[in-house]
């Protein structure tokens, strides 16, 4: 059976063991990019490209965060977002909401990122976001993640 985990490894070959992050991208040239600069940066990557696929990984391999286009055909990223977040198994995993959309007249992603976060999504970036700033801004909230896990640790004795 093929590995799920991405095909995108460091060019030394060596499979990277940080933190899982899954790509969920219809447009299959950006869905490798994200996933290619993600894995570049030491992240194991799985990839979705479109939402049922998405939730089914999701649920299955327990993302530390997930890359998530809002425009997905099937199961758009907004019910996506609620269905991880309503999940014991998922609900606290980072999201990061990403989209190209543009409302009649207006900016690329405007009046989308209130909807984004009202449905669960940690954050939210307008299309199309530099490889970089997304790592930066996946790193800083499995970071928060994880010291919001260990406040809520009982102190021990």
């Amino acid at each position: 059976m093929a590995d799920p985990i991405s095909r995108h490894r460091p060019s030394s070959g060596v499979r990277p063991r940080g933190p899982l992050v899954l790509v969920v991208e219809d447009e299959d040239d950006v869905r490798e990019l994200y996933a290619a600069e993600l894995a570049a940066a030491g992240f194991m990557v799985l990839e979705a490209p479109d939402g049922s696929t998405a939730i089914e990984k999701a649920l299955q391999f327990g993302p530390h965060a997930v890359v998530l286009d809002l425009t997905l055909p099937g199961i758009d990223g907004f019910k996506v977002a609620r269905r991880l977040r309503s999940d014991d198994r998922t609900h606290e995993v980072a999201i990061v909401a990403l989209t190209g959309l543009t409302p009649s007249g207006g900016t690329v992603g405007e009046g989308f990122e209130a909807v984004a976060i009202a449905a669960g999504c940690d954050t939210f970036f307008a299309k199309p976001v530099a490889p970089g700033m997304l790592v930066g801004e996946i790193v800083r909230l499995i970071a928060r993640r994880a010291r919001e896990a260990l406040e809520r640790r009982p102190a021990a004795r």
